[in-house]
């Protein structure tokens, strides 16, 4: 498994939280805070609220699934890989790849200082990649 495969899992997770807030956004969203009373005409027509709400809400609510599925199938994948790794190493991907937690905090976790925990991460994937 390359560095990138390991990577896509993060980013999908991040993409995820990401589309999660955007669907919250979404459904606090109030069209009719800012209305302003006037006599003057408006001339064009755009779409109606109600269309766009439900359109924007199903897109939304479509990526969130697609990217639910490719999460767990991608999870694994990377499960798989992690329990082929040895102690250090295996806990070190986990807490970086799945747990997204910073190098500070592993270092914290695994009892070695960050740069070790990262020089750990990168080397084995360097000789373990496929």
């Amino acid at each position: 498994m390359t560095e990138q495969e390991l990577l896509a899992v993060q980013r999908d997770n991040n993409k995820l939280k990401s589309l999660y807030l955007e669907l919250a956004n979404h459904e606090n969203f109030n069209p009719y805070k800012r209305v302003i009373v006037s006599d003057i005409l408006k001339g064009e027509k755009g779409k109606l609220f109600e269309e766009w709400y439900v359109e924007e809400k199903k897109r939304i609510e479509k990526e969130i699934e697609f990217y639910q599925k490719k999460i767990q199938v991608d999870r694994k994948i990377v499960e798989e890989f992690i329990e082929s790794a040895p102690y250090p190493e295996s806990e070190i991907i986990r807490y970086r790849i799945i747990n997204n937690i910073s190098w500070y905090e592993i270092g914290a976790v695994t009892h070695m200082d960050r740069r070790t925990a990262s020089r750990k991460f990168y080397s084995y994937i360097a000789r373990h990649s496929q």
